[in-house]
């Protein structure tokens, strides 16, 4: 959502808000402050619960060696952090979804598949070499 929607909304609320507290018996000026300390209150809490979750979710990452802050993702940390259960099951979920761009479904089943050691190799070497083709010895 942006900026001006998001501000559009607001002004919503705290007129709905302030119309209301003015029907309940409130003079205008106390409805008006009424109407935007709540709005105010209410995003703030939101911003501080969406703040405190990313933190948390940064946190647990963390302890599996999974940098979100740079975008530094390794596989196989990822499938470590899967296969530990709990929230970091849930977590490693949220975090391969939005990497792969995909549903949580799809994420949890590529990560569920056990990788047979010729698959791991090959993936290691690919992004070992970046995705550039060797060409032989350069004359």
């Amino acid at each position: 959502m942006d900026r001006k929607r998001a501000y559009i909304i607001w002004f919503v609320m705290a007129v709905a808000i302030t119309f209301f507290a003015y029907l309940f018996g409130a003079t205008w000026y106390w409805a008006l402050i009424i109407g935007v300390l709540s709005v105010a209150a209410i995003v703030g809490m939101a911003t501080g619960a969406m703040y405190w979750k990313q933190k948390k979710l940064f946190e647990n990452a963390a302890k599996f060696n999974i940098d979100l802050k740079n975008g530094k993702i390794h596989p196989a940390d990822l499938r470590r952090m899967y296969f530990s259960g709990g929230k970091a099951r849930k977590d490693a979920l949220f975090i391969a979804s939005q990497a792969m761009q995909c549903s949580v479904q799809e994420a949890e089943k590529r990560l569920s598949e056990r990788v047979n050691k010729q698959a791991a190799n090959q993936e290691m070497m690919r992004q070992q070499s970046g995705g550039k083709q060797r060409r032989g010895r350069p004359r």
